[in-house]
């Protein structure tokens, strides 16, 4: 029998969700195994090996990994393989009907491809930890919108009387915008003339962070080896990113409010509401006063495409 999993793979973060309830979270980082030195039982690797491959995966990965810039997702090897194991650490074994999205502006011409690429796609997981490989597979996929998938979820809450919406999703790499009316019985109509994707995303935060760390220190630093510390060392002195991680969060904000402010122009001040979500919402909604982030906003996309299933 079938197991239902949806799964957002995010350029920052995997999000999967099971029907059965489980979900979990890691940060969107592969590569391939670095070697090692056999240091016996003083270190046990935390790699995942898929068929006869190693890999580093989410966390682990940091140091080893850069986050998936690739524009061309069926393409790309990697979203493909973390997908597969956000599967198998769900439980997953034997045939999955997934549910997975792509952003507005890649979703026209390429969800047939990502479809056509996860469709079938498939291997034997061994995770960390876990003696006995999982044999599983994409026996179905349904490819949908990011953004209007949250919109979906965000909308539905009755506290969102009938009216025109718009919504935001940030994400890591890009950022969503739409248009959305929500009709007295419920339903929702959308604009697709006022809808799009920003290239930016809270990745812009963690970039600005590394920089700022390079030119006062003189030491390269990935947005992956800051964005989710509170401290780094730097020549033995333990250095705290708040005062760093403020200032980059503050232009970020500031950078993607101008944007939507062009963008969407006098439809900002014609509507019912702005409703953000994604895993960067909480980045505008000082620059949106009137903006509502949606509870378990990094959650939304994922739970939309489960919901589709």
């Amino acid at each position: 029998m079938s197991q239902l999993i949806a799964v957002d793979a995010g350029h920052g973060y995997v999000k999967a969700l099971r029907a059965t309830g489980e979900r979990l979270m890691f940060p969107s980082l592969i590569a391939s195994a670095p070697p090692t030195v056999d240091l016996g039982h003083f270190a046990d690797p935390e790699t995942v090996q898929i068929d006869h491959d190693r890999f580093v995966v989410g966390e682990p990965a940091r140091a080893y990994a850069t986050p998936l810039w690739s524009r061309q997702k069926a393409a790309d090897e990697d979203t493909l393989r973390l997908i597969l194991v956000a599967a198998a650490q769900l439980g997953a074994v034997g045939p999955v009907q997934l549910a997975t999205g792509l952003p507005l502006s890649w979703f026209g011409p390429q969800r047939k491809a990502f479809r056509e690429a996860l469709t079938g796609f498939g291997g034997t997981v061994r995770l960390p930890g876990h003696p006995v490989p999982q044999r599983l597979w994409f026996e179905s996929v349904r490819v949908l919108p990011q953004g209007v998938a949250a919109a979906v979820v965000a909308l539905a809450n009755p506290t969102y009387r009938p009216g025109p919406y718009i919504v935001v999703d940030v994400g890591y790499r890009t950022t969503e915008y739409l248009v959305v009316e929500k009709r007295p019985d419920g339903k929702l109509a959308y604009d697709a003339t006022q809808a799009g994707s920003l290239e930016t995303g809270t990745h812009a935060v963690g970039m600005a962070l590394a920089a700022a760390l390079e030119r006062e220190y003189h030491v390269a630093f990935t947005a992956a080896e800051v964005e989710s510390s509170e401290s780094v060392f730097i020549r033995g002195q333990a250095v705290s990113l708040a005062p760093y991680r403020a200032n980059a969060e503050s232009h970020t904000a500031a950078q993607l409010h101008d944007q939507l402010t062009e963008v969407l122009d006098a439809r900002l001040d014609k509507t019912a509401g702005i409703v953000l979500v994604g895993g960067g919402s909480t980045l505008l909604a000082d620059t949106f006063p009137r903006a509502t982030v949606v509870p378990d906003a990094q959650w939304a996309n994922a739970q939309a495409y489960l919901s589709a299933l």
